[in-house]
């Protein structure tokens, strides 16, 4: 009788243990699923980072290439600096005790012919210290300047002409800057086609015109090395 109870008991309670169990299994898998959605978001994020930081790296080197090219154009940009600063020095080591100035403008050198030692007030005529300070150019430029195209460009202070056959500063800078390619190719052996001709009157003055001394400054015939 007893045992027949007892069976009645566990039979009775069976249900409810199974429901238990059902319950403990039902929890599980949602608890795995959570560390299932976890760890695929761990693995999403780990393939994120790995993507970035191979971004990153690859952006890294192309700024380390990037530094080092800039560095080399420094370098070479130094280095042409250095040559044209040296080449101006030479030049002006050449022309030393002539009166002939030098000076780098961008890429182009320029040799300036003061007026008051090439021509008197108001002529084109060369003076006997213009002629031997173009000497010293010509022997330059034949000797390490002759592949280059040379501008020959006159310019003129703003004072007015009053005793000249010249009738305005621009006609008077042309026949200065004439006079002096004249003198580079008829005397001293330049080759014509190499020379390129302009005048400016008083129009690109260098230095102030209010001035004695500027004046005296822009009163002048400069040789722009091209090419």
């Amino acid at each position: 009788m007893m045992k027949t109870s007892l069976l009645l008991v566990l039979l009775a309670l069976l249900p409810a243990c199974q429901t238990g169990v059902n319950q403990q299994l039902a929890d599980a898998d949602r608890q795995l699923e959570s560390y299932q959605t976890v760890n695929n978001q761990l693995l999403t994020e780990r393939e994120r980072v790995r993507a970035e930081n191979a971004s990153l790296t690859e952006q890294l080197s192309f700024e380390h290439q990037r530094a080092s090219d800039l560095s080399q154009r420094v370098g070479v940009m130094e280095a042409d600096l250095a040559a044209r600063d040296a080449e101006v020095d030479t030049l002006r080591s050449a022309f030393d005790g002539t009166g002939v100035g030098v000076e780098r403008r961008g890429d182009y050198l320029v040799l300036d012919l003061p007026s008051a030692l090439s021509f008197d007030s108001g002529r084109d005529k060369l003076t006997a210290k213009g002629k031997a300070a173009l000497k010293v150019v010509a022997a330059t430029l034949q000797a390490d300047y002759a592949d280059k195209i040379f501008w020959v460009e006159g310019h003129t202070d703003n004072d007015p002409i009053k005793k000249s056959k010249w009738s305005s500063n621009l006609q008077l800078s042309v026949a200065r800057s004439m006079a002096v390619i004249t003198y580079l190719t008829k005397d001293m052996g330049l080759d014509w086609g190499s020379f390129r001709v302009a005048g400016h009157g008083e129009w690109s003055p260098k230095s102030d015109n209010n001035t004695k001394k500027g004046k005296a400054s822009n009163r002048r015939v400069e040789i722009i090395l091209l090419g």
